[in-house]
């Protein structure tokens, strides 16, 4: 008798435990006004940690951030929670659309197809109306070619009310550990705006770490936490999307690629009847949405590294190979070194043959485009050095007693090999 009660009373507490544990709990949202910046401020509990989640914008938007409903953070927060078997709830009320299209729309679909994934319930008071807007027009900015694409083809245009009127620039996970790229990128970013005669929005936001999760797999939840801090400002929110047009859209296994694989229905589903939100240039790929407006042959910047482009990094190197497809190569000589380009053919074209042989979709047309320049050495190089690197990793996941390695470089491209370990004779 006394084991039965206390064996129910210990799954009773494990019961509460759990569902305490395997919660995130949203607060009610405060403004904090300071003499330059306004700082949304939320309380959001993760599990078993407590975390003050923040966005700061100078304060003449002080007035377009919202306070009233909890849309942001749940946002912000969902695939995180989906991933970690987490519900979300919420002392605050959520948008009845957006819940409605969460609920029967994107966890549904995402957790179908992808077993890892946990169908987060999400608790909170219903708002059954939208929140008002001030009619604006946005588009954020880094200069890549997405982004470009995305300011400088809906600007002037004949669809007078859906014209770009603000730029933003966020830092909610695209500048962990690069501070003085930040920095730098900003500027630029002013500069642009100020010749382009737009309105730019600088926020700052501590959400990437509270919330620490890959920006590769969950860049749209991250950009969509920071519209919807403003969602009194927007009518209209261009998201650049990123490099493969609406043909390579899934939801299969969606923990493994970019969020960009399903933007045509999670920016459906984070849209409501007063502020819509476009995966901008979906109809097209990268390839094709190359723009050479003058501005753009001096604003491009796609490099993974540098503050500058380096030409030497995966994106540079792609971005280059792409323009002395279309002709363009010259027009970019202010922000690409294009001399290095030209001296180094064999390196891009290694990149090139390897990004093909592993199936990258976003280099294909570039690849078609330039197959026939690749030399028979290069190829075969290629293929030798992907099976070298899978054993590499074969043999390094079976033996990690952390053994001296050798380093070879061949071609510019360093390979890493382990020694033979010493025959122990004693």
């Amino acid at each position: 008798m006394y084991n039965t009660l206390k064996n129910e009373y210990i799954s009773i507490i494990n019961d509460i435990l759990s569902e305490w544990y395997y919660m995130i709990k949203i607060g009610i949202p405060y403004i904090e006004k300071g003499e330059v910046y306004s700082k949304l401020n939320c309380d959001v509990i993760i599990g078993e940690k407590e975390n003050k989640i923040w966005l700061e914008v100078d304060k003449i938007y002080n007035d377009y951030l919202c306070t009233e409903r909890c849309d942001a953070y749940v946002i912000g927060v969902l695939n995180y929670a989906m991933r970690n078997h987490m519900d979300i709830t919420s002392e605050i009320p959520i948008t009845g659309e957006l819940l409605y299209n969460i609920n029967r729309y994107l966890i549904p679909s995402l957790a179908k197809h992808d077993k890892s994934l946990y169908a987060t319930k999400i608790t909170a008071p219903i708002a059954d109306s939208v929140i008002s807007n001030f009619g604006a027009v946005g588009t954020g900015f880094s200069g890549g070619v997405d982004s470009l694409h995305a300011v400088l083809t809906n600007t002037n245009n004949e669809f007078k009310s859906l014209n770009v009127t603000h730029l933003l620039i966020n830092n909610s996970g695209a500048f962990v550990d690069n501070k003085e790229m930040k920095l730098h990128r900003y500027k630029v970013a002013e500069d642009f705006a100020q010749e382009m005669g737009l309105a730019l929005i600088k926020t700052e936001s501590n959400f990437e770490d509270a919330v620490p999760q890959s920006h590769f797999y969950t860049h749209t939840y991250s950009s969509m936490f920071v519209v919807y801090c403003l969602q009194k400002l927007w009518n209209v929110y261009y998201y650049g999307s990123s490099g493969e047009d609406f043909s390579e859209f899934s939801v299969i296994n969606s923990t493994k690629a970019s969020s960009t694989a399903y933007e045509l229905l999670s920016l459906n589903c984070f849209s409501n009847s007063k502020m819509r939100i476009y995966s901008e240039g979906g109809a097209l790929t990268r390839f094709e949405k190359i723009v050479d407006f003058p501005i753009a042959q001096k604003y491009l910047h796609t490099c993974l590294r540098e503050k500058t482009n380096c030409s030497k990094c995966i994106k540079c190197m792609r971005t280059i190979m792409t323009l002395d497809v279309l002709g363009k190569l010259n027009l970019f000589s202010d922000v690409y070194d294009i001399d290095y380009y030209k001296k180094h053919k064999h390196k891009f074209y290694l990149y090139l043959y390897k990004a093909h042989l592993q199936k990258d979709s976003m280099i294909e047309p570039v690849f078609f485009a330039l197959k026939k320049n690749i030399p028979i050495f290069i190829k075969l190089f290629a293929l030798i050095s992907i099976i070298a690197a899978r054993i590499f990793t074969i043999t390094n996941a079976l033996n990690r007693a952390g053994e001296d390695c050798k380093s070879i470089t061949i071609l510019g491209f360093n390979f890493m090999f382990k020694k033979r370990p010493k025959i122990r004779t004693k």
